[in-house]
Formats: structure tokens, C-alpha cells, sequence
């Protein structure tokens, strides 16, 4: 698959740190958004694909102001990557809708095509469980998120996509490595969904969990 430019909005997430080095290992572009000074510097010392840029997760106008800096400064974002904590989602609707993405969508120029069809803006949620009693309801919300997948709701431009974690934090060291496995598997899941060859998927929700929940 091609090299894809990824910008990764993170709140502070294990997982989302993981996926986005897993993201850049591939040969991938990040732009790795974060109000943590201290983790934003140390993954950027760590994986050179991946630039660092403060920004809160939960401000809107910061996310806007980052995204355009990403289109102006280093190129066409190919894919989002929203880490979303399971307790944000009220009525499955996300904390920052699709459509709020709709300043990362390329824009037709007067010397292009009117007949040739622009790119999809491919966004995908990760949905961590963050709650010991939390996979319940995060099984729960996974059914209710396939359930969109059969609506007719379409929103033009945009590829939107799932995944959601269950993880177990029994015991640190065991949980470390299954956050390395599912971070992995996240990831490559990601870089699939944004491929061409995943344009007919949206809309459609994933579940990863530990094996010992």
C-alpha cells in the first residue's frame, strides 16, 4: 500500500501512541496531535515519521487552525485517526462528528475535472474502554454502531469506520503486552481502511478484546 499522512488526535491514550508509531513503522506520515508536551516530544525523539503538534484534543478551533497548518505545511491528510474514550459517546454520536472533518477534505481546483471524483476522506474512530466494567457496555455499543452500517444516512466525502478495544488490566506487564498486540492490529487495520482497496467499507464497526476477558 502507498504511504498514507495521518493525523492522530490523541487525549492522553497508551493505545493511541502505540497505533501511531505502529502507523508510522509502515512508512506512513503522522501528524500526532496532543496537549502533553512531554509524551508529543518524546514519540516524535523516538519514530522521525511522526511530527508533533500541541493542540487539545477537545478544543475545536485548535483542531481546525492543526489541520489546516497539515494541508498548508506538510501535505493532503489521507486519514484521521480520533482516539475516543467509550464514556465520551452519548447516543452513538461521536465527540467530533464527521463533518467537522470537512476542512480536511480536498478541495476541486479550476483546472481540474468536474467529472473526476474526489478522494474520501477516510476517518476512523478507536474506541477504548477505559472502565473495569466497561466491555459490557462497549459490546453493546459495537451492535449499535453495525446497526448504522444498514442505515441509508450517507455523509458525502467521508469513509467512516470503527474499532473498538476492550482491554484487561489485571496485571501491568501481561496488559503492556496485549496493548502492543491490539495496537498493532489496530493500526494495520487503519492503514487497510484508508486504502483504496477498502473504498466499498463504512460505516462498519470492529471489536478487539483481550483474549482473557
Amino acid at each position: 500500500m502507498d504511504s498514507q499522512l495521518y493525523l492522530v488526535i490523541n487525549t492522553q491514550q497508551p493505545l493511541g501512541q502505540r497505533i501511531s508509531k505502529r502507523l508510522a513503522e509502515k512508512g506512513n506520515i503522522v501528524v500526532y496531535l496532543t496537549d502533553d508536551d512531554q509524551e508529543g516530544y518524546a514519540i516524535a525523539a523516538e519514530e522521525p515519521r511522526v511530527r508533533y503538534r500541541y493542540c487539545s484534543p477537545k478544543n475545536q478551533a485548535m483542531l481546525a487552525e492543526e489541520i489546516e497548518w497539515t494541508q498548508r505545511c506538510v501535505s493532503l491528510i489521507d486519514g484521521i485517526v480520533v482516539m475516543v474514550s467509550e464514556s465520551e459517546i452519548e447516543d452513538i454520536q461521536m465527540p467530533l462528528d464527521e463533518r467537522f472533518f470537512s476542512c480536511a477534505r480536498p478541495q476541486n481546483t479550476s483546472s481540474e475535472l468536474s467529472q473526476e471524483p474526489l478522494q474520501e476522506l477516510c476517518i476512523t474512530y478507536v474506541i477504548v474502554a477505559q472502565k473495569p466494567q466497561a466491555p459490557d457496555s462497549l459490546k453493546a455499543l459495537h451492535l449499535a454502531l453495525c446497526s448504522r452500517a444498514h442505515d441509508d444516512e450517507k455523509c458525502n466525502g467521508f469513509r467512516v469506520n470503527y474499532v473498538l478495544v476492550s482491554l484487561n488490566d489485571k496485571d501491568e506487564e501481561d496488559n503492556d503486552t496485549t496493548q502492543s498486540d491490539i495496537a498493532t492490529s489496530a493500526s494495520n487495520l487503519t492503514h487497510y481502511l484508508t486504502s483504496q482497496q477498502a473504498k466499498a467499507v463504512h460505516r462498519q464497526a470492529f471489536y478487539f478484546k483481550n483474549s482473557s476477558d
